[in-house]
């Protein structure tokens, strides 16, 4: 993978974690309030969209990344169990993804909740794989 493309996919990937994190932790801590209960907090929706525009960022490179680097380096087999948690973390985040966006009820609960745990997450499968490259550079 050419230096262009792996700070490419490492910035969106980045973006992507920040601006997850980011909605979290004003969702979490920072809720608005009025005498009805409380409501989300000013920063949730820009934060919200900005992340989903990223993800479509994100897919577009995990795609690109499944066209040519998963492809060429399978037969490698040096990091392909850290490469599989990766890719088993960011199809279950796309599908999350998905159904936060599409579903109600009970399902966008659980979405939510999963989501949201395997986002924060992510963060150290993505690591995990990254530094058994530079191990091996």
């Amino acid at each position: 993978m050419s230096r262009r493309t792996r700070a490419a996919i490492l910035t969106v990937c980045t973006l992507l974690w920040l601006t997850g994190v980011a909605w979290l932790l004003v969702h979490w801590f920072f809720p608005a309030h009025n005498e009805f209960g409380v409501l989300p907090g000013p920063w949730e929706a820009p934060l919200m969209r900005l992340h989903g525009l990223i993800a479509v960022a994100a897919v577009f490179a995990f795609g690109w990344v499944g066209a040519g680097h998963i492809l060429a380096r399978w037969s490698a087999a040096r990091n392909r169990v850290s490469g599989l948690w990766l890719l088993g973390f960011a199809a279950l985040l796309v599908v999350s993804g998905y159904a936060l966006y599409y579903s109600t009820g009970g399902l966008h609960a659980a979405a939510a909740g999963m989501h949201e745990w395997l986002g924060l997450v992510a963060i150290f499968a993505a690591l995990a794989h990254w530094l058994r490259i530079r191990a091996w550079a």
